[in-house]
């Protein structure tokens, strides 16, 4: 896996809703309580113990300890990981040795990830047609601007399907794991309701195989005006442009190629120097449970920039997304 040009850091997948939230001052320095900050990573090394949720989940400096996955890498996993996809005010990426508490873990499940701390999202199925609905993000009811924002709605036929089967979370107890932490996304001015109470997601990577990919989602509200959530355990997945195809000279519909064991995500234009490139994006597991190699192939309808122009319109490029943004101030 090759980490994700810079070209399309500013322009992927924007979830313009507030997905991690604080209603207080977000940590840019250490304070001694064992919570994530930017001093908590140097050289892409944590150099001091993160601890969350009173050892939900722990990070001990590896000291010289190598890994055989890169740090270029491991940032690309982790900045196209579903759960972190939006804005954060704040992240860091770094090695270290992780230890999960079993408590936490045995009261999980492998479900699918949601997309973002605090955003869920559904899949209906009608009549051979699937409509995907992203809550409390981009708009899934109309046409997709030209502007980065993913427009996920659109008949969707898959002609080819895998079963998915549950494996057992995997441990993690002083293993030596690359970790990606984002968080912080202040509260409105004055918001009525809102709760003191920062929430944190942290992507966890084996740091020798680059797989056993959990997401630790913290104690904390999910949203301003949301109650505080006990911290869980879910399997992240990966968000990746796929190939796709015009199903006719006027169709909107294209024809798209996913990875073994995906679902489709959703699609996006991405601005360019000419003109705008289409994207399709499918959610794609870490770690694949599905018990197939077969890529899937599904039709999905209503892609607006197609039709009559889209000889005119250029394949965005595929691969792993950046979905992770910094806010200004982070």
């Amino acid at each position: 896996m090759r980490p994700v040009p810079s070209l399309r850091r500013a322009a992927v997948l924007v979830v313009v809703a507030a997905i991690v939230t604080s209603c207080a001052a977000t940590p840019k320095s250490g304070d001694g309580t064992g919570l994530p900050s930017l001093s908590s990573v140097v050289k892409g090394r944590f150099v001091s113990i993160v601890d969350l949720d009173n050892g939900g989940l722990q990070v001990d400096p590896a000291g010289k300890t190598t890994a055989r996955i890169s740090v270029a890498t491991a940032t690309a996993m982790f900045n196209a990981a579903d759960v972190v996809d939006g804005p954060y005010r704040f992240s860091v990426i770094g090695l270290g040795v992780v230890t999960l508490s079993p408590s936490v873990s045995a009261a999980t499940t492998s479900a699918p990830a949601t997309s973002g701390a605090g955003t869920e999202q559904s899949t209906t199925s009608v009549a051979g047609s699937s409509t995907t609905t992203t809550t409390g993000s981009a708009s899934t009811t109309g046409p997709a601007s030209t502007t980065g924002s993913a427009s996920t709605t659109g008949s969707a036929s898959t002609t080819v399907a895998t079963p998915r089967t549950t494996a057992p979370l995997p441990r993690y107890d002083n293993r030596l794991a690359w970790v990606g932490i984002a968080w912080g996304v202040d509260c409105p001015t004055g918001a009525v309701g809102s709760r003191a109470s920062m929430r944190y997601t942290a992507v966890v990577f084996d740091a020798e195989t680059g797989r056993s990919v959990l997401a630790y989602i913290s104690r904390g509200a999910s949203t301003c005006h949301g109650p505080i959530r006990s911290p869980s355990i879910v399997r992240p997945a990966e968000l990746v442009s796929v190939p796709w195809q015009p199903v006719g000279p006027t169709s909107t519909a294209v024809r798209v190629t996913m990875p073994a064991c995906s679902t489709y995500f959703g699609w996006t234009t991405i601005p360019g120097p000419a003109t705008a490139s289409v994207q399709v994006v499918a959610r794609s597991p870490f770690d694949p449970e599905c018990g197939s190699q077969a890529a899937l192939t599904q039709v999905v309808d209503d892609v607006i920039p197609l039709g009559n122009t889209q000889t005119q319109v250029p394949h965005a490029e595929v691969g792993p997304i950046d979905g992770l943004r910094t806010l200004p101030g982070g």
